[in-house]
């Protein structure tokens, strides 16, 4: 592998004409919230079909998991019903 991206989150995930997209953002070096903390911004996007979307998802929830169990990561606390 020769090439890599770094984002800050992702900014938003629709579905059109039979594919998911996927829009990847990078924290803005000029533009702040009303809070003054840098904006998300969209830099690029992932376009994909739903079968690998899925595919992504499986092996995001199994790397959560290894993320809790190192205690990188706590789990959210469960909401009240």
């Amino acid at each position: 592998m020769d090439n890599e991206r770094f984002i800050d989150g992702v900014t938003r995930i629709g579905f059109g004409a039979g594919m998911v997209r996927i829009d990847l953002g990078a924290l803005s070096a000029d533009q702040v919230d009303e809070k003054g903390e840098p904006m998300l911004e969209t830099r690029e996007r992932l376009v994909m079909r739903p079968e690998a979307f899925l595919q992504m998802m499986t092996a995001f929830d199994h790397m959560a998991k290894r993320l809790v169990e190192a205690k990188v990561l706590q789990t959210a606390p469960e909401q009240a019903n």
